[in-house]
């Protein structure tokens, strides 16, 4: 297939996701407001999630840590259980991601056309993706508990991702980060490793995977744009495959996805935008440096 029927192809899925998510969104919808509530007093009550969907969103697609950094705190905060953040961040998840994993491939079809390129982010692709599945589902079948206090785990895992991606980023100098795919052997068996813990991580907390590959590739010298898009991709079908889990547990809040779905969906959408345009470099130390700043906060509290 030639790159304009491949991103023709590319568009076509978007626009079906897009359809896709609109039915399911409507039809929580209306199960959300036939509850007998007032129409304007769910709106008043339940709106911020709107909101809050665009601002996980936009941070988890435009940097490629998930969508978990921002949903957790904020759901443990309002009192849900942990299975109830989880399952809910999850969720959510599925639309943004997925909406800016799209974006991302648009993105890099159009930046990088060529099939040596595109066959070489197929194979890291394939690698960190599938591994990170394993790594979710054998968390979560067999350890859905980790051994560690998971209040304490998570900010001082999410201040360890933020010093990272500064340090990389303050780091990094412009003339060696042109490294574009391939990776050797060695490099895709650590991307596998990479993404068998990340996934892991991510059953327990909704956020890991994304924040492990995009460092572990700008640590090799991996352009910015093309580690934030194989993690987002890679973020995208590990939440997708991880959300059965908690079908059918009570564990989504059905009220809450329907309000900040479509906000992620718009956050996905314009992540891609908003990093290009404000340029990767001071984009990514902003959000490193809120992400430092919450977790804090987080575990202060």
């Amino acid at each position: 297939m030639n790159v304009d029927g491949s991103r023709n192809g590319l568009e076509c899925f978007r626009f079906g996701f897009f359809l896709l998510s609109a039915v399911v969104l409507v039809a929580m919808g209306v199960g959300v407001f036939d509850s007998g509530e007032s129409p304007y007093a769910r709106i008043a009550t339940h709106g911020v999630y709107f909101f809050v969907g665009i601002f996980g969103a936009t941070i988890a697609n435009s940097t490629g840590a998930g969508g978990g950094i921002v949903f957790l705190p904020f759901f443990t905060s309002l009192g849900f259980s942990l299975n109830q953040s989880l399952g809910t961040s999850f969720a959510i998840q599925c639309f943004g991601m997925t909406a800016g994993a799209l974006a991302w491939l648009l993105y890099k079809k159009k930046e990088a056309p060529q099939d040596a390129v595109t066959s070489d982010f197929r194979r890291a692709f394939l690698v960190s993706a599938a591994s990170s599945v394993v790594g979710l589902r054998a968390a979560q079948e067999w350890l859905p508990s980790p051994q560690v206090d998971i209040k304490v785990f998570f900010p001082v895992f999410s201040i360890a991702v933020g010093l990272l991606i500064l340090q990389r980023t303050l780091s990094s100098c412009p003339r060696m980060e042109k490294r574009s795919w391939a990776l050797n052997g060695v490099e895709l068996w650590g991307l596998g490793l990479v993404g068998l813990v990340g996934g892991a991580i991510t059953a327990w907390l909704s956020v890991g995977v994304g924040e492990l590959v995009a460092v572990y590739l700008i640590g090799l010298r991996f352009r910015v744009n093309h580690a934030v898009a194989l993690a987002v991709c890679v973020s995208s079908v590990t939440v997708l495959t991880g959300l059965p889990h908690y079908f059918g547990t009570g564990s989504m809040m059905t009220e809450v996805v329907a309000f900040a779905a479509p906000g992620a969906l718009i956050g996905g959408t314009l992540a891609k935008r908003l990093a290009v345009y404000l340029g990767t470099k001071r984009l990514k130390i902003g959000m490193a440096l809120w992400i430092i700043v919450s977790s804090v906060i987080y575990l202060l509290v």
